[in-house]
């Protein structure tokens, strides 16, 4: 309720929050940094609707299951027919199926949607105004990876793009079918290979599959005097499934594409001797040894060493070395490099001329519990608390600073 808070003094403006149009109230917040056109894209949005359900049965029927009965001695297919309402409803009044010319049509089956219930036990997408639940799915290719002269950098991180789709609802859908046949015979056979298909998944296997269940058949025979004889048994069709409606409060609900961080590193370079030190300050209108001494905070003793011409104190100022750490704990770094020794006028050296990376993240000095040397050595121990995670195996942990 926030957001409905009327301002009471006009000079402190409106304290309630703008969006670019305007909104409703129930309906969902737009977040325009969220919405990016597909406009340009060839990727089709995920959708699973009630028809692939019935696709699924069909092809099962035609393609896996290929019933067929004997019939004078010829076999013969048994068609697969959905019941649409006209169908269903001749079906309901007469018992069996007429074809165009008013003859009973067998061997045939016939099913009907009766029943679709949701399944509140697998899972949730959390909120269907704005889905919190998704499954991302990574291409191999993006357009915006196309090659330019920038990309030959070595650090250039190529921009990965993800197709997202949102956590399907699980439904029951329940089928009521139907088999007619001229002979018991025939009817035994059919049952024997739909009880045999039950428990299986079906459909087809590059779309999707459903699981399916068949619980009972129940037999009834049509023998009258004038009427047709007809042998007719029903049974219930139960599939497990899911949906994703290809709907607009489904693609208002969350985004179709992301792209992932793409981001440039530019590694530590340092002078690796007094004369390409001596040969960058010598033009007055370069600053590159004060650019390098800045964040050492000891520009007077630098400046006053460098203007007696003391290699030593330049050398030890711009060393900045950058040392591969080895995981011993969850909190605990070993440096196979001690500190380095301050010329007679440095400050001594010490753990703050050091910063340390893990997995390129910046490691704040609040983290770090201790930085000890042992000469040939050094150790670094943090605090996971003040980190935020612990350490593993698999991290890369560097440390840059006045390595030996």
């Amino acid at each position: 309720m926030n957001k409905l808070i009327v301002p009471y003094d006009k000079s402190e403006g409106n304290k309630n929050t703008v969006f670019s149009e305007p909104t409703k109230l129930g309906q969902p917040e737009k977040n325009r940094a969220k919405q990016i056109s597909v406009k340009t894209s060839t990727d089709k949005d995920f959708y699973i609707g009630m028809k692939d359900f019935v696709e699924a049965v069909m092809y099962y029927f035609d393609n896996v299951l290929k019933l067929s009965v004997v019939q004078n001695n010829n076999r013969v297919p048994v068609p697969i027919l959905y019941g649409s309402p006209e169908n269903w409803k001749t079906v309901q009044k007469d018992g069996y199926y007429r074809d165009k010319d008013g003859k009973l049509f067998a061997p045939l089956i016939m099913f009907k949607r009766s029943s679709t219930t949701p399944n509140r036990n697998l899972g949730n997408k959390l909120d269907g105004n704005s889905v919190h639940n998704l499954q991302l799915f990574e291409k191999a290719y993006s357009k915006r990876n196309f090659y330019s002269n920038f990309n030959v950098l070595n650090s250039r991180s190529p921009e990965k793009e993800y197709i997202a789709s949102i956590t399907p609802d699980y439904v029951t859908v329940e089928y009521e079918c139907m088999i007619w046949t001229y002979t018991v015979e025939q009817m035994d056979k059919l049952i024997e290979a739909l009880n045999f298909a039950s428990r299986s998944y079906w459909g087809d296997p590059n779309r999707f599959q459903f699981y399916s269940q068949i619980e009972a058949f129940s037999d009834s025979l049509t023998y009258e005097v004038g009427e047709d004889r007809a042998v007719k048994s029903s049974f219930n069709l139960t599939l497990n499934g899911y949906l994703i409606p290809d709907s607009i409060n489904k693609s208002l609900a969350n985004a179709n594409i992301y792209y992932g961080v793409s981001n440039i590193i530019f590694t530590l370079e340092t002078a690796t001797s007094t004369e390409s030190i001596t040969v960058a300050t010598s033009n007055p209108s370069t600053v590159t040894l004060a650019g390098i001494v800045a964040s050492d905070g000891q520009n007077v003793v630098v400046n006053n060493n460098y203007s007696t011409g003391d290699p030593a104190s330049i050398a030890y100022m711009v060393n900045q070395k950058e040392v591969l750490g080895t995981y011993v704990s969850s909190t605990t770094v070993s440096f196979s490099k001690g500190w380095a020794t301050a010329p007679v006028g440095v400050p001594v050296n010490n753990a703050s001329n050091f910063t340390f990376f893990v997995n390129g993240q910046f490691v704040e000095p609040a983290a770090i519990v201790s930085f000890t040397d042992y000469g040939s050595s050094s150790t670094l121990i943090i605090d996971p608390a003040q980190l935020g995670y612990s350490l593993d195996t698999t991290d890369t942990i560097v440390g840059v600073g006045k390595f030996n």
